[in-house]
């Protein structure tokens, strides 16, 4: 019992230091004040964090699904795209073979078969051209030419008039016709009449006639459709708001994964828009023999806002849920900490109980019952074990006439000093035990005859030399003492408590302030 080991060294139960009862009172509230706070604690932590592991698990399952499916659709509309170019790189081309056909042949009926195929082709021809081999405009669809248009400098027709022995089809940057007025890209392929080169067919498309492929298909607010030339110059791009860019002709940085030769000729990446710097998923095809690159950027912002809302929809509930049980695991702390603390209060009260049973409040030594219940029970190990026991019983040396010279409180005042000095000489496991007035006892165990015999005399000894100072003044007294051990014949501790006190009764007789062992054969006095 915490509280009665505080005074435990009086009587000689303990020699080592131990808390005051109040220390270890407070100690029990502040232990049972953290187990209210673990158990609220755990509480929370088996509620609160895996409702978050949960909810973050399934918000990265889920962004990685979107992230799937952005992508899947933005490769469907590349691959859209690539098909709708790949169309008019075809129609074009096959037009502008065509059309040299009957420039080669009957240049006097050009005229008349452009605007027929014109006719055919809607809105996707923006002007039919011919440019002569010293580079001047020869022919245009829009009109007759009534002033020299100089076209050396274009690079569709330096292409071709440096490499006239390739007839291969040209697709130029985005071009502002001088004639059309008009962004275009142009398709190109050389003239040759004889082996020699005559001049350069051009047939120019419209930039927006690639861009409205857009209005067809759901790409988003800030989404992007592209073509793009493997050289970094745009073709066409267009978002929501119309074209992107002004003038057409801005080089794109060629740090992008599709301008890499090393690449795939298709792909999904999730990278900032070259042409916004928006964080966006990207799908590209790449179309090797055009030398065209189709790109579709979704804006993460856009494929990514029904996902947000549900995120923020799911953390706001999930925040609140969390309130609501770091409110529940309040309640419980404050529930936990009062029964917790009821608890400790009736155990503090058991103890203090227990304490006034057993300990003597006097002198801190043991009480009278608590005593023969040590006895009892240490005779029976002994007896059990073939172990030494023996047995001390002295009482204070005409105490009586103490109390009648200088009061009781002087007399209860030598009790407790008598009991301190001797519960200070003696072991860990002895019991010092006050059995009524000025008469007390010592139980050794371990403990044989001629042994108990020197602890005896190392009572009488100092409690002899000990001055008990009083506010009567100074007081000095003896004791005297019986020895008695257990003998291999008896049967009970009564046995042994008459013995000691036969021992004692004997010191007396002989003059007091004196040891005196038990004699060996038992009397019939008893203690019941």
């Amino acid at each position: 019992m915490l509280s009665i080991r505080a005074n435990t060294r009086m009587w000689g139960c303990e020699h080592t230091h131990t808390a005051a009862p109040e220390e270890i009172h407070l100690l029990r509230y502040r232990v049972a004040n953290a187990k209210a706070v673990l158990i609220a604690a755990t509480a929370l932590l088996v509620t609160v964090v895996p409702m978050w592991v949960a909810l973050s698990t399934w918000l990265n399952h889920e962004l990685s699904l979107v992230e799937q499916g952005a992508g899947k659709d933005a490769m469907n509309l590349a691959i859209a795209f690539e098909a709708h170019v790949q169309g008019v790189v075809r129609v074009a081309d096959a037009l502008l073979q065509d059309i040299r056909e009957d420039v080669i042949e009957d240049p006097a009926t050009l005229d008349s078969i452009v605007k027929e195929e014109i006719q055919v082709y809607g809105d996707m021809v923006g002007q039919v051209a011919v440019i002569s081999a010293d580079g001047s405009l020869f022919y245009s669809s829009i009109g007759p030419i009534t002033q020299k248009v100089d076209l050396n400098a274009r690079e569709h027709f330096s292409v071709h008039r440096d490499n006239p022995s390739q007839d291969n089809l040209f697709i130029s940057k985005p071009v502002l016709g001088k004639v059309s007025g008009i962004w275009s890209i142009q398709f190109t392929r050389p003239v040759v009449s004889s082996g020699r080169f005559v001049g350069v067919i051009v047939l120019s498309i419209p930039v927006r006639f690639f861009a409205d492929f857009y209005e067809r298909v759901n790409i988003g607010p800030k989404g992007l459709i592209a073509l793009v030339g493997v050289d970094g110059v745009p073709r066409a791009a267009a978002s929501k708001s119309g074209l992107v860019g002004g003038s057409m002709d801005a080089i794109l940085s060629k740090d992008k994964w599709y301008f890499n030769d090393s690449s795939p000729n298709e792909g999904v990446l999730h990278e900032a828009s070259a042409f916004n710097s928006a964080d966006s998923l990207v799908a590209y095809r790449r179309l090797v023999q055009a030398g065209l690159i189709v790109v579709v950027e979704l804006a993460s912002e856009d494929y990514l806002a029904a996902y947000a809302e549900r995120r923020h929809f799911l953390i706001f509930s999930a925040g609140v849920s969390s309130a609501l049980l770091v409110a529940f695991a309040l309640l419980v702390y404050f529930a936990t900490k009062q029964h917790l603390g009821s608890t400790v209060t009736l155990k503090l009260a058991n103890e203090t109980l227990q304490h006034l049973v057993s300990v003597d409040l006097l002198t801190g030594a043991r009480s009278r019952g608590d005593f023969y219940a040590a006895l009892e029970k240490e005779f029976n190990r002994a007896k059990r074990h073939g172990t030494e026991l023996s047995l001390i019983w002295f009482d204070l040396d005409h105490f009586k006439k103490v109390n009648d010279t200088y009061g009781h409180p002087v007399g209860d005042a030598v009790l407790q000093k008598i009991a301190s000095v001797c519960g200070g000489i003696l072991r860990g496991h002895d019991v010092l035990g006050r059995l009524g007035g000025e008469e007390f006892a010592v139980l050794l165990p371990h403990t044989d005859g001629p042994e108990a015999l020197n602890v005896a005399e190392k009572l009488r000894n100092i409690v002899e030399k000990t001055d008990i100072s009083t506010g009567r003044g100074t007081v000095k007294v003896t004791v005297s003492l019986g020895v008695a051990s257990v003998l291999p014949g008896e049967d009970s501790p009564n046995q042994l408590i008459v013995r000691a006190d036969d021992a004692l009764y004997n010191a007396k007789c002989a003059g007091r302030n004196r040891v005196a062992a038990a004699p060996v054969i038992t009397s019939n006095k008893s203690f019941a």
